[in-house]
């Protein structure tokens, strides 16, 4: 996993941003928590790109999430977003 912390920021600037975006997407650490994950515009439109084909399939829910411009509440922990699945997929039969 390609990560970077604030302080790494604080510390070398926005040079050691643009070094890890050469390796592919970066998480961006705050107090040892994940805070964000940077990508090169490239990868943001490849990825919007591939939702707009697969859009209404059951296995891009991920991106679709992903993608989606409405913050997720409770911030990014596991909890959060079970619960945010859950209210996704209320009502479907499980197989």
């Amino acid at each position: 996993m390609n990560i970077v912390t604030v302080a790494d920021i604080k510390r070398r600037g926005f040079a050691v941003v643009e070094s890890a975006l050469e390796h592919g997407p970066v998480h961006l650490m705050k107090r040892n928590r994940p805070s964000a994950v940077l990508l090169r515009p490239a990868d943001y439109d490849r990825l919007v790109q591939l939702a707009q084909r697969n859009t209404g399939s059951a296995s891009n829910v991920g991106l679709e999430m992903l993608l989606a411009h409405e913050p997720v509440d409770g911030g990014l922990n596991a909890g959060a977003l079970k619960a945010r699945l859950a209210g996704m997929h209320a009502g479907w039969n499980e197989r």
